[in-house]
């Protein structure tokens, strides 16, 4: 099938929403003025912005040739994806990003990353302004799943429930498949099961829609125990709403906690596959085995409909970083996390545990961070400091207060986590360049990518 000059097919241009009149005539000006190298003129500018919102106005444009490749970032927080891509990578996109907490949104802004402030569910994944979206990038939060949080979303009942839902977003999207629509609805479909193209109903091989909007499937989670495990649901609504509306959609990537249950990730596996995302790939990564000086286990997935994804593109694990060499303090520092703290009289060691060495990886942070302090001095760790363990420059603008500043380090992605993660989507040399990365912000020439930095084959 022949492509049009964005980069999207015939067929997927005729199923993308249809613009209201003004908005089509608007696109049209505006696309004569940007390929004549002209501003929009601003009455034109107002059509497009007042329609967009709270998208970019130019979103409604259809990319021109040579233009960066369009991507949504859900709970897109401080910046951790979009610096990965930007810093790590140097691959220029054109991402917005969306998250609830002002202060990461504000530190997001002030390094440079466009950002909506917004509850993601309020928001219509078929939105006309996201038309020409290619990725996107979605990170739910995690403490329902984290040992750091209270489990509840490894509760049966809670697993059971939001399977049900992701099981039921194929179907609400257009993307089962003819002969299970048949199989189940004979009496109620008026297609020809017999159709030797296989495309009576939907005209691509799918039976319709079952008419459900997208916040009713929400609406399907709402017994879990705790509304933030009904966010996982947002993990493939929004890739599959694209796709319905005739996005460009190509390829989505996923953080979560490594306690995220196999089930979970099974059944959204299940649902891009029957919707022909071909290519899935996960992976739990330890950020400590990949030069980062703080642990933090995730697990990563990509699905693609165009690419064979790996999670790490099989880069291999780089040499540890403590948490001394990042901050260029002493060897033989100790971290107290906790203040002074009963002794055990067996062990002769605090009660809780609560200092460790700063000679190799720091624990793994977590709001609570902000107390930490060096045991030789009693000097706090910065949020400066912070953000360097998590793989951020020193200078990141950090914004809030103290604790929100700590609280969005602790739940950020690593943006050398991100570029690993993401190197295969944008065929960069995701080892080298994160290598260099790392030797420069922990000033560590024995990180430099050495000769064989080929990737592992």
């Amino acid at each position: 099938m022949e492509s049009t000059a964005n980069g999207t097919s015939e067929e997927e241009e005729h199923q993308m929403q249809i613009l209201p009149p003004a908005v089509a005539t608007a696109v049209h000006v505006a696309t004569l003025a940007r390929k004549a190298g002209r501003p929009i003129p601003p009455k034109v500018y107002a059509v497009l912005e007042a329609a967009a919102n709270p998208w970019p106005a130019e979103w409604l444009l259809a990319p021109l040739p040579g233009d960066p490749i369009r991507v949504v970032e859900l709970f897109a927080g401080p910046g951790g994806w979009s610096e990965g891509i930007a810093a790590v990578l140097g691959v220029a996109v054109d991402a917005v990003g969306v998250d609830i907490s002002a202060d990461a949104c504000a530190t997001a802004r002030a390094a440079g990353h466009r950002r909506i402030c917004a509850d993601i569910t309020t928001l219509d994944p078929e939105h006309i302004a996201l038309r020409h979206t290619v990725a996107v990038i979605i990170s739910p939060p995690c403490p329902t799943f984290s040992p750091a949080g209270k489990l509840s979303g490894l509760e049966q009942g809670n697993i059971q429930i939001l399977c049900d839902a992701i099981a039921y977003v194929g179907e609400a999207a257009g993307f089962i498949p003819m002969e299970w629509h048949h199989n189940d609805y004979d009496d109620e479909c008026g297609c020809d099961p017999d159709d030797p193209d296989g495309k009576g109903c939907h005209g691509d091989g799918f039976a319709p829609r079952s008419g459900a909007t997208w916040d009713e499937v929400r609406e399907m989670a709402a017994e879990v125990s705790d509304p933030r495990i009904a966010l996982m649901l947002e993990v493939v609504i929004w890739p599959l709403a694209l796709q319905a509306a005739g996005a460009p959609i190509r390829w989505m990537a996923m953080e979560q906690s490594s306690n995220l249950p196999e089930e979970i990730l099974d059944d959204l596996s299940c649902e891009f596959s029957t919707a022909e995302w071909f290519y899935t790939s996960r992976e739990i990564m330890e950020a400590a085995d990949y030069g980062l000086p703080s642990r933090r286990k995730r697990v990563y997935m990509i699905a693609s409909r165009t690419y064979n994804p790996t999670v790490t593109r099989r880069i291999r694990p780089l040499p540890a970083t403590s948490m001394a060499q990042a901050l260029g303090w002493q060897p033989g520092e100790r971290v107290n996390t906790r203040g002074t703290r009963p002794v055990d009289p067996k062990t002769g060691r605090a009660k809780g545990g609560n200092c460790f060495s700063a000679d190799g990886p720091s624990w793994c942070l977590t709001g609570k961070s902000r107390t930490w302090k060096r045991e030789s001095d009693g000097q706090r760790l910065t949020e400066a400091e912070a953000g360097l363990l998590v793989g951020f420059r020193r200078s990141y603008p950090w914004q809030g207060s103290r604790t929100s500043a700590f609280q969005q380090a602790a739940d950020v992605v690593s943006p050398i986590m991100a570029a690993i993660v993401l190197s295969g989507m944008f065929g960069a040399l995701g080892e080298a360049l994160v290598r260099d990365y790392i030797a420069q912000l922990y000033d560590m020439d024995d990180m430099l990518a050495p000769d064989d930095y080929e990737l592992v084959t």
